[in-house]
């Protein structure tokens, strides 16, 4: 009888095993896409570069005619032929972990352009036209996907600028405990000339070498589009940010300090 009840249990047994295999294998495949581990809130320190925090941050802008500003009959008659103008700017920028919240960091001036004209003007032939001028603020992340996002905070001084995206799936790195020592080893993930996205991310590796008249340098080379890039500390935390290219050299960049992230932050979290 014992024998019997054995051999009545092989199939109850059987398909027992074949479903934990068959959850084994999903959980097993459900992990990375583009064999990149995404991480919803930072876990402390990580062993590889946080390439699935890291995103492009591309800048739309449409600029069109909207009225006379006077309204003269010179301008009246050129206004109706003026077509819109396109543009578009790029940057780097990283999801930030702090205290609970978490917002995709890149630069102020990324986020904002101060050099935006309100007006064209043409005195000579009587002619001023009020400009409408509209930003549409997108990210990128490894995935591919293109996220709309909204501005959360600014500060100019820091040139440091939170964005809040919903349905970005990328993981986020933590602000380090303390700030680097002049000489450490220092990373950043960048897009120079919005060369990055996916399947492609630029990791960049120098030193922090120190703070001097209200900047903080870094041995990593910087240029258009880097701007808002994270520089990391060895354990993929975050120390600073990028926003200025030191022309005379190849490879400085100068940026936030880890005080300046820190006081951002806190900023953002008390909203």
């Amino acid at each position: 009888m014992f024998r019997n009840t054995i051999r009545k249990a092989y199939p109850i047994i059987a398909v027992t095993l074949s479903v934990i295999l068959v959850c084994l294998v999903i959980i097993a495949s459900c992990g990375p896409y583009n064999s990149i581990g995404l991480r919803e809130s930072p876990s402390g320190i990580r062993n590889n570069p946080p390439v699935d925090a890291f995103v492009v941050v591309s800048i739309d802008t449409t600029v069109e005619p909207e009225a006379c500003d006077p309204l003269t009959k010179a301008c009246e008659k050129i206004i109706k032929e003026l077509p819109p103008i396109k543009s578009r700017k790029t940057g780097s920028g990283m999801k930030v972990w702090y205290e609970g919240k978490a917002f995709i960091l890149t630069a102020e001036h990324v986020c904002s352009d101060d050099d935006e004209p309100t007006h064209f003007k043409y005195p000579e032939k009587d002619i001023s036209i009020r400009l409408k001028i509209e930003s549409r603020i997108q990210v990128t992340g490894v995935d591919g996907l293109a996220h709309d996002a909204t501005i959360a905070g600014m500060n100019k001084e820091m040139d440091l600028c939170a964005l809040h995206v919903k349905g970005f799936k990328g993981g986020s790195v933590s602000l380090s405990v303390s700030p680097p020592r002049v000489g450490d080893t220092v990373y950043s993930i960048a897009a120079p000339y919005g060369l990055g996205g996916e399947s492609l991310s630029l990791v960049f590796e120098g030193r922090y070498s120190g703070f001097r008249r209200g900047m903080h340098y870094y041995t990593i080379p910087t240029r258009p589009g880097s701007s808002g890039a994270i520089v990391l500390n060895s354990s993929w935390q975050a120390i600073g940010s990028l926003h200025t290219a030191y022309v005379p050299l190849e490879s400085i960049g100068m940026g936030a300090g880890w005080s300046d992230l820190k006081l951002f932050l806190e900023s953002l979290s008390q909203h």
